[in-house]
């Protein structure tokens, strides 16, 4: 079965995430949209070599810091390594904050994927070519304000509906999946982290990094020069708003506002053993 331990960044859920999976003999799959690429290992917070070799970890370093890597590349990887198969014979953790990739496991969302051919060929066309192209092909223009993307993903959408699909069902518990943890003290938290990163070369992992791509770009951290810990500070202070407004709105995962890890531990296994 496949649980998830979600929670705001600086929470402290990979930790326990590892710790209950040391205990029950399970696997984890990160869910974190950073975690993905290579060589963001201070960045993103991936567990240790030790703690690798004791659970086996999926979700990490799938790809090349100047890939885009998508939801699609992401859920690709599950079908992949037969994630949804093996939820229904092992117990599996679902560990991370990132939204959206927690939202697409547990509702089986439907993804229409991209084409780079058309892509690129949507590409060379001006803002009036693209009306033309939707008036040729009779397809329906939004009715909303337009610009030369909006223009290509309604076209790209009309031409790649039938080959749309639906994520496989995976073995998820009836009621409540799982639980995100919302630690009162998470701007505390964040700052001691980012000092700690700092301390442990994040400046030097950076700028290991000679062409990121524009996702890599959008990750803490990257992209900022003066005053690095304070923007770094900012920015996750932001992106810990942004994660309990998503979260809020997952009925499946139980809220639960503690600095007490154990609290959290019982709470998660109460799921676990049901």
């Amino acid at each position: 079965m496949l649980y998830f331990l979600t929670g705001i960044t600086a929470s402290g859920k990979s930790d326990l995430a590892h710790r209950i999976a040391v205990e029950n003999n399970m696997s984890i799959l990160s869910v974190d949209s950073m975690a993905v690429y290579k060589g963001l290992d201070v960045l993103t917070a991936k567990p240790s070599d030790v703690m690798q070799a004791q659970v086996k970890y999926y979700g990490l370093d799938i790809a090349d810091c100047d890939q885009n890597f998508s939801i699609i590349d992401y859920l690709n990887y599950l079908i992949d390594q037969d994630i949804p198969e093996k939820s229904f014979n092992e117990n599996i953790l679902a560990v991370g904050g990132s939204g959206l990739y927690v939202k697409a496991i547990i509702d089986r969302y439907e993804f229409k994927p991209t084409d780079p051919t058309i892509r690129s060929e949507l590409e060379q066309l001006n803002f009036d070519q693209l009306i033309k192209f939707h008036e040729l092909n009779e397809i329906p223009i939004p009715d909303m304000e337009l610009n030369k993307r909006r223009l290509m993903r309604n076209i790209e959408s009309f031409m790649l509906e039938e080959s749309k699909y639906v994520f496989p069902e995976v073995n998820l518990p009836l009621d409540k999946v799982g639980i995100f943890w919302n630690h009162p003290n998470h701007k505390n938290n964040i700052e001691i982290r980012t000092k700690k990163m700092i301390d442990n070369g994040l400046v030097e992992e950076i700028n290991k990094i000679s062409n990121p791509s524009k996702t890599v770009l959008q990750a803490i951290g990257m992209n900022l020069s003066d005053n690095l810990e304070e923007n770094i500070n900012i920015k996750t202070k932001r992106l810990a708003k942004k994660q309990i407004t998503w979260f809020k709105k997952e009925s499946k995962l139980n809220m639960i506002e503690t600095d007490d890890e154990d609290h959290v531990y019982n709470a998660m296994m109460e799921i676990i053993n049901v």
